[in-house]
Parts: structure tokens; C-alpha cells; sequence
């Protein structure tokens, strides 16, 4: 019989686990948890002096947000803000540094997002002003704290994919992430928020454990998605396209897997379709509660809803020609793509750029097809579709926000490499892990077509 390749495995577990699975489950969370703590603290990403800081413009607003309700101040809406008159002015971080005195009538607020993530950091900050009343100290452990989640996020996702795929793929994402300048700059962020970019994908990747262990979908797994998608576009719908293709990855590699496997595929088609939609509601849930943001803020409906498809006007392809003019499709994926030369991967001297890395996995996976269609191993090129897919989708996912938006895009030209740091690189590199791992048993005679 031809040998399974990337066997589903579980994490190693004591004998005394088996009767206490929550209480296991619990540890092994604490215990990833620790791990992000300590690449947090190890890879000083709390720290501007030690591994920079990106995007600062928009980190303003953050900033005053937090300032506003440290000094219990609030105005209708509860959006993010400055209290200087520019936007992105970044005074207001040091206002909120140095614990500055300010005006509540001097408050701009930022109504082009519901800015769950200024809230949710306001209270945190509040938190954390208890027992430091440095503003320096708590921008640090505001920072760091972001850090770790997007690490502990990252750990979940690996978990998962040692249970799939092995430890050398899992480890590879791992490191991919702590090799991309962008995310080692950009995790700390207090606007983006990149962890909570992960939501989606990990929201999927509970929803095909959840139904694996049962044989069927518990509700809750589907709602989760939703939620997941409502709290990422809570924090800003940039990038929308992006996170609704990231939470169908891991459906999409059980499905593929069920069919390498001659599994019940049609199923995982329509969970696909359902946590679709769950996704789309999530979307919908929060733009309904931007609109109510903007009827406390306007007074009426109508100046609301004005506002929303202002905001999303400006960011989609239907009025590029307002925000920039010229731009068109093709020049954006040919900018990110070929042309950019921002490092994505780098380990001392050496660097990778978006189009090396993607043409190296191109050139593996069409090599490592074209041999094993060779040798017949039939089996072991279907087991490695599932990454293959994953691989394509990771891809996708943010081409799909420079298709979308391609104006908006073209214009913000240091986002969109930490777009695909966050998603196609990691799964370049656990792709060409999974590669690696094919052409070891080939060498090793272990895979062969019978």
C-alpha cells in the first residue's frame, strides 16, 4: 500500500491527558503563550529603538484615542482621533507620552473607521496606567503586548499545521515570521493591529478542528468566523478581500486533503460556503455598528451612511480616479510582484524580495510535480495539494485587495509588503518545507509509485 504522506498527527500528550482533555488543551495554550512571551522579549519587538516602528501616521490616532480616555474625556461616536489639526500629526504621541493636559473641544475624530482597536487599547492603557505612570514605559508594554499576541497567534496557526502537515512546515511558518522585517516592525503597531489579522484564519482553522473531532460542524464554529471577520473590520476594512479568503484556507485544505485522501469532499464545499457567509455577515454586523457609531456622532442617519460610502469609496477601484488617476491593475501587481525590491526575508546578509521568494516556491513546486508524475507517485502528489492550495490562496488573498483596490493600494506603497509578509511568505516558506520533506524520501527511497 503507497505510504500516507503528511499523516494527521496530534501533539504529543501524557497518558493522564486523555481524562483531563480540557485541562491539556488549557496548557498547551499557556504553554505557546509563554513561547510568544519570550520571542516578544528575546526579538525586543516592544521596542522603536531596537526594531523601528512603522506606520506612525497612522498610530496617531491610536494614540489620541488612548489619551482621550486616560483623561476621561469622550465625545459622540467613540471614534479614534487627534487633538491637533492634522491627521497623523504624531505630537499627539507625545501627548500622550507625557501624560499632557488637553482639550476635549480640541478633539478630531476619525470617523472613517469604528476604531475598536483605539477603544480596546484606551482600556488596556488605563489598565496598565495603575501600575506605571510613564507614558514612555506604558507606549513599551502596549507595544510588547501586541507583539505577543500576534506571536501567540502565529503558534496557534503552526500547532495547527504540525498536526497536518509536521514539524518542519510548522516550523518553517515560525520562522519566515520571525525573519520578515515588516512583521518584526509592523506586529508591534498599534493601529493595525496585525494580530488581530489573524483571527479570520485561525477562526477557520477552530471550525475544520471542531468538525474533525465530531464528524460535523457545531453552530458555534460558523458564528466564530463571523465574529472573527466582525472584529478585524471593527478595526478597519482595509484589506477586507484579504481576511475573507484567509478564513477559507483551512476548509480548503481539508477539502483538498478528502480528496488526495478519497474522503467525503462535497461536504467541505458547502461548509466553505457557509462560513462564507458567516463571513460576510460578520462584515455586514460591522458596518451596522459604524452606522450607529456615526448616528451618535452626526445626529441623523443619512450624514452617517454619506459617511461610510465615503470612506469606502475612497478605498475601492470604483473611484480610483479621484484618489489617484492612471493607475490600473496590472501596474499594481507588476509594482508588488516583479518590480518591488523591499526584503521580505532576511537572516544576516541575505534577503529575499516578494517575486525571488515567490518564484523559487513556483519553480520547487512545478519541479517536485514533474518528477513525481515521473516516478508515478501518484499518492504523494495528490497529499501535496492541500499546500499547494494553501500556498496559492495565501497568494491570492492579498493580490485580491490590489485587484480591489488598486488606487488605494498603489498609494500606500510601505502597507502592502507587510500584506504579503503576513500571509504569502510564511506559507512560501512552509510550502518549500513541505517540498523539502518530499524530495528527502524520494532521495531516501521511501516515497515510490507502485
Amino acid at each position: 500500500m503507497q505510504q500516507d504522506f503528511l499523516p494527521s498527527k496530534s501533539m504529543p500528550r501524557p497518558a493522564w491527558a486523555r481524562h483531563h482533555g480540557r485541562l491539556w488543551t488549557f496548557l498547551q495554550a499557556l504553554g505557546l503563550f509563554l513561547i510568544a512571551v519570550v520571542l516578544a522579549v528575546t526579538l525586543k519587538n516592544g521596542s522603536t529603538y531596537e526594531t523601528g516602528s512603522w506606520d506612525e501616521y497612522s498610530q496617531a490616532l491610536v494614540f489620541g484615542r488612548m489619551l482621550q480616555m486616560q483623561q476621561d474625556q469622550s465625545v459622540p461616536g467613540g471614534f479614534m482621533g487627534v487633538y491637533t489639526q492634522e491627521w497623523g500629526d504624531t505630537e499627539n504621541r507625545y501627548f500622550y507620552r507625557d501624560n499632557t493636559p488637553v482639550d476635549v473641544q480640541d478633539y478630531q475624530s476619525y470617523t472613517h473607521q469604528s476604531g475598536l482597536q483605539g477603544w480596546a487599547l484606551g482600556i488596556l492603557n488605563k489598565v496598565y496606567s495603575v501600575f506605571q505612570d510613564d507614558g514612555v514605559q506604558r507606549e513599551m508594554m502596549l507595544y510588547t503586548t501586541n507583539a505577543i499576541l500576534y506571536y501567540f497567534a502565529t503558534l496557534l496557526v503552526c500547532a495547527a499545521l504540525y498536526r497536518t502537515a509536521g514539524a518542519l512546515p510548522a516550523l518553517a511558518w515560525l520562522a519566515a515570521v520571525c525573519l520578515s522585517p515588516g512583521l518584526q516592525t509592523g506586529m508591534k503597531n498599534l493601529y493595525w493591529c496585525l494580530w488581530t489579522w489573524m483571527l479570520p484564519l485561525l477562526a477557520g482553522i477552530a471550525l475544520c478542528g471542531s468538525t474533525i473531532r465530531r464528524g460535523k460542524t457545531p453552530v458555534w464554529a460558523f458564528l466564530l468566523v463571523g465574529v472573527a471577520c466582525m472584529v478585524r473590520c471593527m478595526c478597519g476594512f482595509e484589506f477586507v478581500s484579504t481576511f475573507l479568503i484567509l478564513c477559507e484556507m483551512p476548509l480548503v485544505w481539508c477539502w483538498a486533503r478528502s480528496l488526495a485522501t478519497g474522503g467525503p469532499a462535497r461536504v467541505w464545499v458547502l461548509r466553505m460556503t457557509a462560513a462564507g457567509a458567516s463571513a460576510l455577515a460578520g462584515v455586514a454586523a460591522a458596518l451596522g455598528v459604524w452606522l450607529c457609531q456615526g448616528y451618535l456622532y452626526y445626529g441623523n442617519w443619512s450624514d452617517s451612511l454619506a459617511n461610510i460610502l465615503s470612506a469606502a469609496g475612497s478605498r475601492m477601484s470604483v473611484s480610483d480616479d479621484a484618489v489617484r488617476e492612471g493607475v490600473t491593475v496590472g501596474g499594481v501587481l507588476t509594482k508588488y510582484l516583479v518590480q518591488d525590491a523591499t526584503p521580505v526575508l532576511t537572516l544576516g546578509g541575505l534577503s529575499l524580495t516578494l517575486g525571488q521568494l515567490l518564484g523559487i516556491t513556483l519553480a520547487a513546486a512545478v519541479l517536485s510535480a514533474v518528477v513525481l508524475a515521473v516516478l508515478k507517485s501518484w499518492q504523494t502528489l495528490r497529499l501535496t495539494a492541500p499546500m499547494l492550495c494553501v500556498w496559492g490562496l495565501s497568494v491570492l488573498a492579498p493580490v485580491s485587495w490590489l485587484v480591489l483596490s488598486k488606487a488605494h493600494s498603489d498609494i500606500h506603497s510601505h502597507l502592502i509588503p507587510v500584506l504579503f509578509q503576513f500571509s504569502a511568505v510564511p506559507a512560501s516558506a512552509a510550502m518549500l518545507a513541505v517540498l523539502l520533506m518530499v524530495w528527502l524520501r524520494l532521495g531516501f527511497g521511501k516515497v515510490r509509485g507502485k
